[in-house]
């Protein structure tokens, strides 16, 4: 996936285009230094007093309007007590208006024209049915799941928790805690301001204005543009022009009078908020536990990452779960429906033969009357937990609830297809019943490099690391230096700073420090905390695969042994009945329930033939998932969208400076640290 290079945040400030939209009044430009210079008063012209008297009374009556309108609220109020006369709280609920949400296109209708009695079993024709694989089904459900859904149907009960598609997006474009959020600090801000005064003041010193009384028109407008670098300095550069009219008797060139300069300033952090590293850690403007740096907004998005590959891992485990059930619910259906029809034919057999008796004929009735009643059970199927993720192992525990229409039901949830059709899909894969052995040294150390719950917890590490770094910074004081260069332009004197009269400059540092530090102790104190907590559950995290590991090897080798059991089991028990059929055909069966019995063992021996299969099958795929390989034993696989060929460069340049085994200069001390010993690549996991 490409990374975005932190060397970039710089760019672009040069390009930058401005143009001032502000200016003094138009009044001041067209009167500036008219006349008036020869009088010896200089008075400016001002509004009369009976004027500004109605001004302020207008203004006065518009605030007492605001103040006593009621709002917007129309309601009436509840008087509780012996006072509140015969209106009740639920008279008074009853005022309240509820109104229902409009709908918009954001909120599309769904509803389909099929219901589930509208597909009879009974008359289905070959073009009615559609066999779909496995790889089909993931296909499909991949291709047309906005959401990851689950067989929980978790979207109706806490949507909230529900992962989607553009949920790696959200996190990337957040503008609280997001990438862009955290690169938009550095990014340059232009700035544009215009104010106005009217002054009128009244002096005990008859050197301001006439005879004490001062009155002025003042305007102040300045624009310009400012900067934050990557090692925590702020650069401002700003034009600032100012017009004074006043009747000040000492003016030199009469009442009007034009200031301006051009102004250039830097603040360079010394000590807390210097450098590249806290800066890409921290951000600028960062407080003790309160850090929104770059690296760490990608470290979230690399989470998100990793919680999106969870949850597409766990959706396809879910659509195999479902895949399966189907499977086993037909050939359950197939056996119990196989039953019924030999319960019958024995039936037929016993009332052929009056020497048999009554208490023969209603033992048979009794056990075709039970498999109808299972064959009914085995198509229709009850609305309970099949096999889901999580429910004894992390893929799924095979948990059949043996219903063909709801397990189909199920299936068509789970990969996006509707509900009903008027079609009914069948599995067209068969179990794979060849045996496999896992070597557990090359099966661990798979698990311990490419499970997700682990990758996920080594960025929560790494985000509480990069913290620490940056809350220890706010143990030191703060420590700028400040630099401004200013050329002034007074009337219409203006000239290049080579030649310029009026050029100012000034150097200074600013010192604070917080006696104690006590936020600053308590941030580093609980990042070390946290960053303790998170490493002791990588540390169970990785006990806990293994667990799950052990438990998945040793679950298919007892699936597939049991799978041959119930193949001999079942060899068995057909030829007693073979046998106990010929004795039948012979009128040697004194006692029926001895075939009845045999049936009935058959039955079973073959649905748990089948249930041994789908077990195995299922535990392969769990040992796939323990490994945190199912998504490549599955043939999916992730991508990011498609960056611009200089992204993937910088990508390609930062993960060589990942590189422990570069040269010190050249190696990223943020992001990259030696290794204990020889590690796998990003890029490589990938591939």
């Amino acid at each position: 996936m490409p990374t975005f290079p932190v060397e970039t945040l710089d760019a672009g400030l040069t390009n930058v285009l401005f143009k001032p939209a502000i200016m003094a009044p138009k009044t001041q430009m067209n009167n500036r230094c008219k006349s008036d210079r020869g009088k010896s008063d200089r008075v400016v012209d001002r509004p009369s007093g009976q004027g500004r008297r109605i001004v302020v009374l207008s203004i006065c009556a518009s605030l007492a309007c605001v103040s006593m309108s009621p709002g917007c609220s129309t309601s009436k109020k509840f008087h509780a007590g012996q006072g509140a006369g015969q209106q009740t709280a639920s008279e008074f609920l009853s005022q309240l208006v509820r109104s229902d949400v409009s709908k918009t296109d954001c909120m599309p209708d769904y509803q389909e024209a099929h219901g589930p009695m509208d597909t009879d079993i009974s008359s289905l024709s070959p073009e009615q049915m559609q066999g779909l694989s496995l790889q089909d089904c993931i296909a499909f459900g991949i291709a047309n799941s906005k959401l990851m859904r689950d067989l929980g149907v978790t979207v109706l009960r806490t949507p909230q928790s529900i992962t989607s598609t553009v949920d790696p997006a959200v996190v990337y474009t957040d503008p609280r805690i997001g990438e862009e959020a955290a690169l938009s600090a550095f990014d340059a801000n232009l700035f544009a301001s215009s104010i106005y005064e009217n002054n009128d003041r009244g002096y005990n010193n008859n050197f301001f204005g006439v005879n004490g009384l001062f009155r002025q028109d003042l305007s102040t407008t300045q624009y310009g543009v400012s900067k934050r670098s990557a090692t925590g300095g702020l650069y401002t550069l700003r034009d600032v022009k100012i017009f004074d009219r006043n009747n000040q008797q000492s003016n030199r060139f009469g009442p009007y009078t034009w200031d301006t300069f051009l102004e250039a300033q830097v603040r360079q952090p010394l000590m807390l908020g210097s450098g590249s590293e806290f800066n890409r850690i921290a951000g600028p403007g960062a407080s003790p536990g309160q850090l929104n740096g770059v690296l760490l907004a990608r470290v979230r998005t690399d989470i998100s990452l990793v919680e999106f590959e969870r949850s597409v891992r766990d959706f396809v485990a879910e659509i195999e779960n479902a895949y399966w059930d189907l499977y086993f619910a037909y050939r359950d259906l197939d056996t119990k429906t196989e039953a019924r029809d030999q319960a019958i034919d024995t039936v037929e057999k016993i009332v052929s033969r009056s020497e048999q008796g009554a208490v023969s004929k209603e033992q048979a009735l009794e056990q075709l009357w039970r498999f109808e009643s299972d064959v009914v059970d085995s198509l229709n199927g009850r609305p309970l937990d099949g096999t889901r993720s999580n429910n004894g192992s992390t893929g799924g525990t095979f948990r059949s609830n043996g219903g063909v229409r709801i397990s189909e039901r199920r299936l068509r949830l789970i990969i996006g297809m509707p509900i009903n059709d008027g079609r009914l899909v069948y599995p067209s894969d068969q179990p794979s019943l060849a045996q496999l052995d896992f070597d557990w040294e090359n099966s661990i150390s798979d698990a311990l490099v490419n499970r997700e719950e682990l990758r996920r917890q080594r960025w929560v590490i790494k985000q509480r690391e990069l913290e620490l770094i940056g809350n220890r910074s706010f143990l030191k004081p703060q420590l700028d230096a400040i630099a401004a260069y200013r050329m002034r332009g007074f009337d219409k004197q203006f000239n290049t700073p080579l030649d310029n009269d009026f050029q100012e400059w000034s150097l200074g540092l600013d010192y604070l420090m917080p006696v104690g530090y006590r936020r600053g102790h308590a941030a580093v104190r609980n990042t070390q905390l946290s960053l303790a907590r998170e490493a002791q559950v990588l540390v169970e995290q990785e006990r806990a695969v293994h667990f799950g590991l052990s438990n998945a090897i040793n679950e298919a080798k007892r699936a597939y042994e049991n799978l041959l059991i119930q193949r001999n089991r079942y060899d068995a028990v057909e030829k007693q009945i073979e046998a106990l059929k010929e004795r039948l055909e012979n009128a040697r069966v004194e006692q029926v329930f001895v075939l009845l019995e045999a049936q009935r063992r058959r039955l079973d021996a073959l649905v748990r033939y089948h249930q041994s299969a789908v077990e195995y099958q299922l535990a392969v795929r769990n040992v796939n998932l323990e490994r945190g390989t199912l998504l490549s034993y599955c043939n999916v696989y992730l991508n990011e969208s498609p960056s611009s060929d200089f992204i993937a460069s910088q990508g390609i340049q930062r993960q060589e400076r990942q590189d422990a085994s570069a040269s010190v200069h050249y190696r990223d001390p943020v992001i990259s640290v030696p290794a204990s010993g020889p590690t796998t690549s990003a890029i490589d996991t990938v591939r």
